[in-house]
Protein backbone atom coordinates (compact mmCIF):
# COMPACT_ATOMS: atom_id res chain seq x y z
CA UNK A 1 0.00 0.00 0.00
CA UNK A 2 2.92 2.58 0.81
CA UNK A 3 3.57 2.06 -2.63
CA UNK A 4 0.77 3.51 -3.96
CA UNK A 5 0.86 6.21 -1.77
CA UNK A 6 4.26 6.96 -2.89
CA UNK A 7 3.04 6.83 -6.43
CA UNK A 8 -0.01 9.09 -5.64
CA UNK A 9 2.23 11.56 -4.67
CA UNK A 10 4.81 11.75 -6.81
CA UNK A 11 2.67 11.20 -9.97
CA UNK A 12 -1.12 12.14 -9.27
CA UNK A 13 -1.86 12.43 -12.74
CA UNK A 14 -0.42 9.12 -13.56
CA UNK A 15 -1.68 7.73 -11.01
CA UNK A 16 -5.64 8.94 -11.61
CA UNK A 17 -5.95 7.96 -15.07
CA UNK A 18 -4.05 4.65 -15.26
CA UNK A 19 -6.51 3.36 -12.10
CA UNK A 20 -9.07 4.99 -14.05
CA UNK A 21 -8.23 3.75 -17.28
CA UNK A 22 -8.12 0.29 -15.65
CA UNK A 23 -11.77 0.62 -13.98
CA UNK A 24 -13.28 1.67 -17.53
CA UNK A 25 -11.61 -1.54 -19.44
CA UNK A 26 -13.37 -4.07 -16.76
CA UNK A 27 -16.26 -2.65 -16.11
CA UNK A 28 -16.97 -1.22 -19.75
CA UNK A 29 -19.38 -4.35 -20.91
CA UNK A 30 -20.91 -4.54 -17.73
CA UNK A 31 -22.15 -0.62 -18.20
CA UNK A 32 -22.26 -1.26 -21.67
CA UNK A 33 -25.71 -3.81 -20.91
CA UNK A 34 -27.26 -0.91 -18.89
CA UNK A 35 -26.83 1.22 -21.41
CA UNK A 36 -23.66 3.73 -20.46
CA UNK A 37 -20.89 3.88 -23.23
CA UNK A 38 -17.52 4.08 -21.68
CA UNK A 39 -15.61 4.41 -24.70
CA UNK A 40 -15.29 8.27 -24.43
CA UNK A 41 -14.17 7.97 -20.90
CA UNK A 42 -11.71 5.44 -21.92
CA UNK A 43 -10.12 6.98 -24.53
CA UNK A 44 -9.81 10.30 -22.16
CA UNK A 45 -8.50 8.41 -19.15
CA UNK A 46 -5.27 7.28 -21.87
CA UNK A 47 -5.06 10.32 -23.67
CA UNK A 48 -4.13 11.64 -19.65
CA UNK A 49 -2.22 8.73 -19.04
CA UNK A 50 0.10 9.55 -22.44
CA UNK A 51 0.57 12.90 -21.95
CA UNK A 52 1.56 12.84 -17.89
CA UNK A 53 4.34 10.84 -19.42
CA UNK A 54 5.58 13.75 -20.87
CA UNK A 55 8.99 13.61 -19.31
CA UNK A 56 9.71 9.44 -20.28
CA UNK A 57 8.33 10.65 -23.83
CA UNK A 58 10.99 13.51 -24.34
CA UNK A 59 13.67 11.43 -23.18
CA UNK A 60 13.17 8.84 -25.52
CA UNK A 61 12.62 11.15 -28.47
CA UNK A 62 15.77 12.82 -27.78
CA UNK A 63 17.27 9.37 -27.77
CA UNK A 64 15.96 8.23 -30.72
CA UNK A 65 17.86 10.74 -32.40
CA UNK A 66 20.96 10.53 -31.43
CA UNK A 67 21.03 6.68 -31.70
CA UNK A 68 17.74 5.83 -34.24
CA UNK A 69 19.08 2.24 -34.38
CA UNK A 70 18.48 1.07 -30.43
CA UNK A 71 14.54 2.11 -31.24
CA UNK A 72 14.09 1.03 -34.93
CA UNK A 73 11.43 -1.07 -33.99
CA UNK A 74 9.26 1.09 -31.84
CA UNK A 75 10.29 4.09 -34.43
CA UNK A 76 8.75 1.84 -37.02
CA UNK A 77 5.76 0.97 -35.31
CA UNK A 78 4.72 4.85 -34.62
CA UNK A 79 5.37 5.82 -38.23
CA UNK A 80 3.30 3.21 -39.86
CA UNK A 81 0.63 3.91 -37.33
CA UNK A 82 0.83 7.18 -38.73
CA UNK A 83 0.90 6.18 -41.81
CA UNK A 84 -2.66 4.13 -41.28
CA UNK A 85 -3.91 7.34 -40.13
CA UNK A 86 -3.46 9.37 -43.41
CA UNK A 87 -4.33 6.53 -45.10
CA UNK A 88 -7.71 5.77 -43.24
CA UNK A 89 -9.06 8.58 -41.40
CA UNK A 90 -11.45 6.72 -39.69
CA UNK A 91 -9.51 4.42 -37.87
CA UNK A 92 -8.15 7.32 -35.88
CA UNK A 93 -9.43 6.31 -32.55
CA UNK A 94 -8.14 2.70 -33.43
CA UNK A 95 -5.05 3.52 -34.34
CA UNK A 96 -4.43 6.50 -31.47
CA UNK A 97 -5.42 4.07 -28.19
CA UNK A 98 -3.40 1.09 -29.39
CA UNK A 99 -0.39 3.80 -29.56
CA UNK A 100 -0.99 4.95 -26.22
CA UNK A 101 -1.38 1.58 -24.73
CA UNK A 102 1.86 0.11 -26.72
CA UNK A 103 4.03 3.75 -26.03
CA UNK A 104 2.66 4.25 -22.70
CA UNK A 105 3.11 0.94 -20.76
CA UNK A 106 6.57 0.47 -23.19
CA UNK A 107 7.85 3.78 -21.42
CA UNK A 108 6.65 3.03 -17.86
CA UNK A 109 8.82 -0.63 -17.98
CA UNK A 110 11.35 0.85 -19.90
CA UNK A 111 11.77 3.76 -17.06
CA UNK A 112 12.51 0.28 -14.48
CA UNK A 113 10.65 2.04 -11.56
CA UNK A 114 10.01 -0.29 -9.27
CA UNK A 115 7.43 1.49 -7.49
CA UNK A 116 5.82 2.40 -10.90
CA UNK A 117 6.20 -0.88 -12.12
CA UNK A 118 4.69 -2.67 -8.99
CA UNK A 119 1.46 0.01 -8.97
CA UNK A 120 0.61 -1.66 -12.15
CA UNK A 121 1.38 -4.81 -10.97
CA UNK A 122 -1.03 -4.59 -7.88
CA UNK A 123 -4.18 -2.66 -10.92
CA UNK A 124 -3.91 -6.03 -12.44
CA UNK A 125 -4.36 -7.87 -9.53
CA UNK A 126 -7.40 -5.68 -8.77
CA UNK A 127 -8.53 -6.13 -11.90
CA UNK A 128 -8.43 -10.08 -11.99
CA UNK A 129 -10.46 -9.74 -8.29
CA UNK A 130 -13.01 -7.51 -10.33
CA UNK A 131 -13.41 -9.46 -12.69
CA UNK A 132 -13.30 -12.83 -10.22
CA UNK A 133 -16.09 -12.18 -8.34
CA UNK A 134 -18.17 -11.33 -11.60
CA UNK A 135 -17.46 -14.33 -12.86
CA UNK A 136 -18.87 -16.17 -9.21
CA UNK A 137 -21.79 -13.74 -9.63
CA UNK A 138 -22.95 -14.81 -12.56
CA UNK A 139 -22.03 -18.44 -11.28
CA UNK A 140 -25.04 -18.38 -8.08
CA UNK A 141 -27.30 -15.88 -10.27
CA UNK A 142 -27.35 -19.18 -13.02
CA UNK A 143 -27.84 -21.70 -9.64
CA UNK A 144 -30.48 -19.35 -7.74
CA UNK A 145 -31.75 -16.97 -9.83
CA UNK A 146 -34.04 -16.48 -13.26
CA UNK A 147 -31.86 -13.18 -14.32
CA UNK A 148 -29.41 -13.53 -17.14
CA UNK A 149 -27.54 -10.21 -16.01
CA UNK A 150 -23.87 -12.09 -15.59
CA UNK A 151 -24.03 -15.01 -17.64
CA UNK A 152 -26.05 -16.35 -20.98
CA UNK A 153 -27.20 -19.49 -22.39
CA UNK A 154 -24.82 -20.42 -25.40
CA UNK A 155 -27.39 -20.24 -28.74
CA UNK A 156 -25.39 -22.10 -31.74
CA UNK A 157 -25.74 -25.30 -32.72
CA UNK A 158 -24.53 -27.76 -30.83
CA UNK A 159 -24.83 -26.24 -27.81
CA UNK A 160 -28.50 -24.25 -28.23
CA UNK A 161 -29.23 -23.81 -24.55
CA UNK A 162 -26.91 -26.48 -23.11
CA UNK A 163 -23.60 -24.22 -22.69
CA UNK A 164 -24.34 -21.31 -19.77
CA UNK A 165 -21.73 -18.67 -20.60
CA UNK A 166 -19.85 -16.94 -17.20
CA UNK A 167 -19.29 -13.69 -18.74
CA UNK A 168 -19.02 -12.02 -15.04
CA UNK A 169 -19.09 -7.97 -15.98
CA UNK A 170 -17.14 -9.05 -19.31
CA UNK A 171 -18.28 -9.19 -22.19
CA UNK A 172 -17.83 -13.07 -22.68
CA UNK A 173 -16.10 -15.59 -20.53
CA UNK A 174 -13.03 -15.50 -22.74
CA UNK A 175 -12.76 -11.66 -22.22
CA UNK A 176 -12.96 -12.32 -18.43
CA UNK A 177 -10.31 -15.28 -18.33
CA UNK A 178 -7.43 -13.28 -20.26
CA UNK A 179 -7.83 -10.76 -17.21
CA UNK A 180 -7.81 -13.40 -14.32
CA UNK A 181 -4.63 -15.02 -15.98
CA UNK A 182 -2.94 -11.82 -16.36
CA UNK A 183 -3.85 -10.90 -12.55
CA UNK A 184 -2.11 -14.44 -11.66
CA UNK A 185 0.81 -13.79 -13.51
CA UNK A 186 1.46 -10.84 -11.76
CA UNK A 187 0.10 -11.61 -7.95
CA UNK A 188 3.63 -13.75 -7.03
CA UNK A 189 5.79 -10.19 -8.29
CA UNK A 190 4.06 -7.95 -5.99
CA UNK A 191 5.71 -6.17 -3.57
CA UNK A 192 2.82 -5.25 -1.74
CA UNK A 193 2.33 -6.78 2.11
CA UNK A 194 -1.18 -7.11 1.72
CA UNK A 195 -0.91 -8.54 -1.57
CA UNK A 196 1.67 -11.40 0.04
CA UNK A 197 -0.72 -11.98 2.99
CA UNK A 198 -3.27 -12.96 0.62
CA UNK A 199 -1.47 -14.95 -1.88
CA UNK A 200 -3.11 -18.17 -1.04
CA UNK A 201 -6.60 -17.12 -1.20
CA UNK A 202 -6.50 -15.28 -4.23
CA UNK A 203 -4.81 -17.80 -6.66
CA UNK A 204 -7.88 -19.90 -5.00
CA UNK A 205 -10.17 -17.47 -6.19
CA UNK A 206 -8.37 -16.79 -9.68
CA UNK A 207 -8.05 -20.49 -10.00
CA UNK A 208 -11.68 -20.97 -9.22
CA UNK A 209 -13.21 -18.71 -11.27
CA UNK A 210 -11.29 -19.73 -14.01
CA UNK A 211 -12.32 -23.36 -13.99
CA UNK A 212 -15.75 -21.59 -14.04
CA UNK A 213 -15.68 -20.04 -17.14
CA UNK A 214 -14.38 -23.34 -18.92
CA UNK A 215 -12.69 -20.82 -21.40
CA UNK A 216 -9.61 -22.48 -23.55
CA UNK A 217 -7.34 -19.97 -22.52
CA UNK A 218 -8.15 -20.85 -18.64
CA UNK A 219 -7.84 -24.95 -19.60
CA UNK A 220 -4.62 -24.28 -21.34
CA UNK A 221 -3.07 -22.28 -18.49
CA UNK A 222 -3.88 -24.50 -15.69
CA UNK A 223 -2.66 -27.36 -18.07
CA UNK A 224 0.92 -25.00 -18.47
CA UNK A 225 0.88 -24.95 -14.45
CA UNK A 226 0.29 -28.66 -13.73
CA UNK A 227 2.86 -29.23 -15.99
CA UNK A 228 5.53 -26.54 -15.11
CA UNK A 229 5.45 -28.48 -11.25
CA UNK A 230 4.61 -32.25 -12.07
CA UNK A 231 7.87 -32.65 -15.07
CA UNK A 232 11.51 -31.71 -13.60
CA UNK A 233 13.39 -32.60 -17.16
CA UNK A 234 13.43 -28.79 -18.82
CA UNK A 235 13.55 -30.85 -22.21
CA UNK A 236 10.79 -33.06 -22.07
CA UNK A 237 8.85 -30.37 -20.51
CA UNK A 238 9.48 -28.20 -23.36
CA UNK A 239 8.27 -30.76 -25.97
CA UNK A 240 4.92 -31.16 -23.89
CA UNK A 241 4.28 -27.46 -24.07
CA UNK A 242 5.19 -26.90 -27.61
CA UNK A 243 2.99 -29.66 -28.25
CA UNK A 244 -0.15 -28.28 -26.37
CA UNK A 245 0.34 -25.26 -27.76
CA UNK A 246 0.22 -26.82 -31.63
CA UNK A 247 -2.83 -28.79 -30.37
CA UNK A 248 -4.29 -25.33 -29.06
CA UNK A 249 -3.89 -23.37 -31.63
CA UNK A 250 -4.97 -26.65 -34.13
CA UNK A 251 -8.49 -27.11 -32.14
CA UNK A 252 -9.32 -23.44 -31.93
CA UNK A 253 -9.38 -23.37 -35.81
CA UNK A 254 -10.32 -26.87 -36.68
CA UNK A 255 -12.95 -29.31 -35.20
CA UNK A 256 -12.26 -33.63 -35.46
CA UNK A 257 -15.51 -34.99 -35.35
CA UNK A 258 -17.11 -38.67 -36.79
CA UNK A 259 -18.77 -38.79 -39.85
CA UNK A 260 -22.31 -37.10 -40.08
CA UNK A 261 -22.28 -37.18 -36.53
CA UNK A 262 -22.43 -33.20 -36.76
CA UNK A 263 -24.92 -30.70 -39.30
CA UNK A 264 -22.00 -28.80 -41.56
CA UNK A 265 -22.85 -25.38 -42.56
CA UNK A 266 -22.90 -23.97 -38.61
CA UNK A 267 -21.03 -21.86 -36.37
CA UNK A 268 -18.72 -24.51 -35.26
CA UNK A 269 -18.90 -27.21 -38.30
CA UNK A 270 -18.00 -24.25 -41.54
CA UNK A 271 -16.62 -26.66 -43.93
CA UNK A 272 -15.28 -30.20 -44.23
CA UNK A 273 -11.50 -30.23 -45.31
CA UNK A 274 -11.03 -33.79 -45.21
CA UNK A 275 -11.58 -37.05 -43.65
CA UNK A 276 -9.50 -40.36 -41.99
CA UNK A 277 -11.30 -42.89 -42.54
CA UNK A 278 -14.65 -41.93 -40.26
CA UNK A 279 -12.78 -39.24 -38.65
CA UNK A 280 -13.54 -35.64 -40.34
CA UNK A 281 -11.63 -32.38 -39.82
CA UNK A 282 -13.68 -29.34 -40.12
CA UNK A 283 -12.86 -25.70 -40.44
CA UNK A 284 -13.85 -24.62 -37.49
CA UNK A 285 -15.35 -20.88 -35.82
CA UNK A 286 -11.62 -19.23 -35.29
CA UNK A 287 -10.24 -20.63 -39.12
CA UNK A 288 -13.22 -19.30 -40.87
CA UNK A 289 -12.67 -16.15 -39.57
CA UNK A 290 -9.15 -16.30 -40.30
CA UNK A 291 -10.15 -17.60 -43.76
CA UNK A 292 -12.66 -14.60 -44.78
CA UNK A 293 -10.15 -12.09 -43.29
CA UNK A 294 -7.30 -13.14 -45.28
CA UNK A 295 -9.26 -12.99 -48.68
CA UNK A 296 -10.26 -9.68 -47.88
CA UNK A 297 -6.41 -8.29 -47.10
CA UNK A 298 -5.52 -10.03 -49.45
CA UNK A 299 -7.84 -8.34 -52.19
CA UNK A 300 -6.81 -5.45 -50.86
CA UNK A 301 -2.79 -6.21 -50.99
CA UNK A 302 -3.09 -5.77 -47.16
CA UNK A 303 -3.12 -1.82 -47.11
CA UNK A 304 -4.91 -0.66 -44.32
CA UNK A 305 -8.59 -0.90 -44.56
CA UNK A 306 -11.36 0.89 -42.57
CA UNK A 307 -11.83 -1.16 -39.26
CA UNK A 308 -15.57 -0.26 -38.53
CA UNK A 309 -16.92 -1.18 -42.18
CA UNK A 310 -14.90 -4.43 -42.82
CA UNK A 311 -16.33 -5.61 -39.81
CA UNK A 312 -19.88 -4.64 -40.52
CA UNK A 313 -19.36 -6.40 -44.11
CA UNK A 314 -18.15 -9.53 -42.90
CA UNK A 315 -19.90 -9.90 -39.94
CA UNK A 316 -16.90 -10.76 -37.41
CA UNK A 317 -14.29 -8.78 -35.30
CA UNK A 318 -10.94 -9.72 -36.23
CA UNK A 319 -10.42 -11.81 -33.41
CA UNK A 320 -6.55 -11.42 -34.43
CA UNK A 321 -3.81 -8.67 -33.02
CA UNK A 322 -2.18 -9.63 -36.28
CA UNK A 323 -5.18 -9.18 -38.33
CA UNK A 324 -6.29 -5.72 -36.44
CA UNK A 325 -3.28 -4.60 -36.83
CA UNK A 326 -2.71 -5.52 -40.75
CA UNK A 327 -6.51 -3.80 -41.05
CA UNK A 328 -5.47 -0.49 -39.12
CA UNK A 329 -1.88 -0.07 -40.50
CA UNK A 330 -1.61 -2.12 -42.96
CA UNK A 331 1.11 -5.34 -42.90
CA UNK A 332 4.23 -3.24 -42.21
CA UNK A 333 2.34 -2.34 -39.02
CA UNK A 334 1.84 -5.96 -38.47
CA UNK A 335 5.04 -6.63 -39.29
CA UNK A 336 6.98 -4.51 -37.31
CA UNK A 337 4.54 -5.17 -33.74
CA UNK A 338 5.28 -8.73 -34.25
CA UNK A 339 8.77 -8.46 -34.80
CA UNK A 340 9.24 -6.64 -31.97
CA UNK A 341 6.84 -8.77 -29.93
CA UNK A 342 8.43 -12.05 -30.44
CA UNK A 343 12.41 -10.91 -30.61
CA UNK A 344 11.77 -9.09 -27.55
CA UNK A 345 9.97 -12.42 -25.64
CA UNK A 346 12.51 -14.42 -26.77
CA UNK A 347 15.41 -12.76 -25.68
CA UNK A 348 14.16 -12.68 -22.02
CA UNK A 349 12.62 -16.07 -22.38
CA UNK A 350 14.94 -18.04 -20.55
CA UNK A 351 15.72 -15.63 -18.00
CA UNK A 352 12.15 -15.66 -17.36
CA UNK A 353 11.70 -19.49 -17.09
CA UNK A 354 14.60 -19.43 -14.55
CA UNK A 355 14.20 -16.61 -12.25
CA UNK A 356 10.57 -16.04 -12.20
CA UNK A 357 7.52 -17.64 -10.79
CA UNK A 358 5.63 -20.59 -12.81
CA UNK A 359 2.54 -18.46 -13.02
CA UNK A 360 3.84 -15.66 -14.85
CA UNK A 361 5.88 -17.67 -16.94
CA UNK A 362 2.69 -19.77 -17.98
CA UNK A 363 0.35 -16.81 -18.33
CA UNK A 364 2.90 -15.15 -20.65
CA UNK A 365 3.28 -17.90 -22.71
CA UNK A 366 -0.73 -17.66 -23.07
CA UNK A 367 -1.76 -14.61 -23.61
CA UNK A 368 1.33 -14.59 -26.42
CA UNK A 369 -0.01 -17.65 -28.26
CA UNK A 370 -3.64 -16.04 -27.51
CA UNK A 371 -2.71 -13.19 -29.67
CA UNK A 372 -3.91 -15.26 -32.42
CA UNK A 373 -7.16 -15.74 -31.48
CA UNK A 374 -7.69 -12.36 -29.57
CA UNK A 375 -8.03 -9.06 -31.36
CA UNK A 376 -5.65 -7.52 -28.48
CA UNK A 377 -4.57 -4.27 -30.09
CA UNK A 378 -6.71 -1.97 -27.16
CA UNK A 379 -6.45 -4.51 -24.49
CA UNK A 380 -4.21 -2.63 -21.43
CA UNK A 381 -4.07 -6.44 -20.14
CA UNK A 382 -2.19 -8.05 -22.93
CA UNK A 383 0.64 -5.23 -23.45
CA UNK A 384 1.13 -4.98 -19.59
CA UNK A 385 2.28 -8.59 -19.37
CA UNK A 386 3.84 -8.40 -23.10
CA UNK A 387 5.94 -5.21 -22.38
CA UNK A 388 6.75 -6.16 -19.23
CA UNK A 389 8.51 -9.56 -20.52
CA UNK A 390 10.21 -7.75 -22.91
CA UNK A 391 11.93 -4.85 -21.20
CA UNK A 392 13.17 -7.02 -18.32
CA UNK A 393 16.59 -6.47 -17.40
CA UNK A 394 19.09 -9.23 -17.18
CA UNK A 395 20.91 -7.97 -14.64
CA UNK A 396 17.67 -7.61 -12.20
CA UNK A 397 16.05 -9.81 -10.05
CA UNK A 398 12.25 -10.57 -10.10
CA UNK A 399 10.38 -7.72 -7.80
CA UNK A 400 9.57 -10.47 -5.01
CA UNK A 401 10.37 -13.46 -3.01
CA UNK A 402 10.08 -16.53 -5.96
CA UNK A 403 10.96 -19.77 -5.86
CA UNK A 404 12.34 -21.21 -8.92
CA UNK A 405 13.99 -24.53 -10.13
CA UNK A 406 17.95 -25.05 -10.75
CA UNK A 407 19.88 -28.15 -10.81
CA UNK A 408 19.49 -28.88 -7.57
CA UNK A 409 15.97 -28.79 -6.83
CA UNK A 410 13.20 -25.67 -6.20
CA UNK A 411 14.99 -22.42 -3.97
CA UNK A 412 14.32 -19.89 -2.73
CA UNK A 413 15.28 -16.67 -3.95
CA UNK A 414 14.83 -12.77 -2.34
CA UNK A 415 16.12 -10.11 -4.53
CA UNK A 416 18.10 -7.88 -3.35
CA UNK A 417 16.78 -4.36 -2.79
Amino acid sequence: MNQEVSIFKSKPILFSSLSLLVLFSCSYHLLNRFGFDLSVLIGLAALVFFLSLGKEIKIFLIGSLKKPGENFLILCILFFSFFGILFIFENTAGIGLFVILFFSIYLVFKNQDKNLNNFLFNLMIYSGIFMSIGVLIGFLESLFLSTQFFYHAYDYYPYVGQRLIYSGFGFNHNFSAYIIVVAQSFLFLSRSIFIKNLRLYLTTLFLLSLIITTSKIALLFIFLIICNYLVKKRKIKNIIIITSLAAYLFLSHFVISFNENYELGTVHYRELLFSIGRMDVILGYHGHLKEIYFIELLNNFFLPVNLKDMSQTLGYDPHSLIYSLMILGGFPLALSVLIFIVLGVFKNFKIIEERYPIYYFCGLICIFTEMINWDANNSIFFWVIILYAITISKDSDPPSEVIFENKSGFQRVSPKN
